[in-house]
């Protein structure tokens, strides 16, 4: 089917009604313009006016991509296929036009180009329930990029600086539990716990969370949580993070999980999460031990279960030379 071709592309569940509200300014759709992720460029459409007055030009996208939105792709690959613009109309204020695969004149699909200033316009498929693709003006020569990565999932701020608030929190997140096992003083770092949570729920809710190291600073903090649904949030975000490339997710991913299971009374399942009773020695229970093996606890970067269980012994250890 062209459209599953054409934007295998483009994969979505969402409901959508397309609309072109913003009105075209002087700005006219000649050019070159890109749908840029981070440093990559996952589409280019480059258009020029051609003799008769029409608007002529191609598209280029690699062959195969996944979205449900205008700010997630997943699933790059193939080579990058360009089709020719064949034929334009203005319909409202957007550029109505079509593109033909050069391998089969009959495989046609319709785009919807509204520009929105100077420097960005809105690119429509046509036909698909889908948000429209956001797109920037060159202001030279673009090839689409090539070196993508299946398993990942990119976005436009793949290559923005992780916040320094975040990085901020983060680390006094970790600072007030720089004591020895056994030895924090919950009574006073509960609450600053609370009100960083909180504070970094203000950065996610704004759309302040950029690359993946904001993503594992962040699931440390909601992994200090007390609630369930903390436990699962921090999991989340560290889901995000190894989609976008942050190896550190791996461990609190799995950390999270953990803690929710126990947080409803279940085992934990990878050995991640040790505790430390008044009076009563470390204990991981309850634990699964049998569920995941010491070979898929490798392949997450947690200890097999020998070294968690030497773990709790120099856990007591340490606490009965402190007491």
């Amino acid at each position: 089917m062209q459209k599953l071709r054409l934007l295998g592309l483009f994969i979505c569940a969402l409901i959508f009604t397309q609309t072109t509200g913003h009105a075209q300014n002087s700005s006219t759709p000649a050019g070159i313009w890109v749908l840029q992720l981070g440093n990559r460029r996952l589409v280019v459409l480059s258009l020029k006016k051609d003799v008769s007055g029409g608007i002529s030009g191609t598209l280029a996208r690699p062959r195969h991509f996944q979205t449900g939105d205008d700010v997630s792709f997943s699933h790059v690959q193939g080579p990058v296929e360009t089709e020719p613009v064949i034929a334009s109309t203005w319909k409202g204020d957007a550029l109505q036009f079509t593109v033909q695969n050069p391998a089969d004149p009959k495989d046609t699909d319709s785009y919807l180009l509204t520009v929105v200033d100077s420097m960005h316009a809105k690119l429509g498929m046509q036909g698909l329930p889908l948000p429209p693709l956001t797109l920037i003006r060159a202001s030279g020569a673009s090839e689409v990029s090539t070196d993508w990565d299946p398993q990942k999932i990119y976005s436009p701020d793949d290559n923005a600086a992780s916040n320094p608030e975040m990085k901020r929190i983060f680390d006094e997140d970790q600072r007030v539990r720089q004591q020895p096992a056994g030895h924090i003083n919950w009574t006073a770092v509960s609450p600053s716990d609370a009100e960083r949570r909180a504070e970094t729920k203000k950065l996610m809710d704004s759309g302040e969370l950029h690359s993946g190291r904001d993503f594992v600073e962040a699931a440390f903090v909601f992994q200090h949580g007390d609630t369930p649904n903390d436990y699962l949030l921090a999991h989340t975000l560290a889901l995000i993070a190894l989609a976008k490339g942050e190896s550190d997710g791996l461990w609190i991913a799995s950390a999270s999980l953990d803690r929710y299971l126990q947080s409803i009374g279940k085992p934990q399942i990878y050995g991640t999460q040790f505790r430390f009773p008044p009076g009563q020695p470390t204990t991981q229970d309850p634990y699964d031990r049998t569920l995941i093996s010491d070979a898929l606890r490798r392949q997450l970067g947690v200890p097999p279960v020998a070294a968690q269980e030497k773990q709790v012994k120099e856990y007591d250890a340490e606490r009965k030379s402190k007491n």
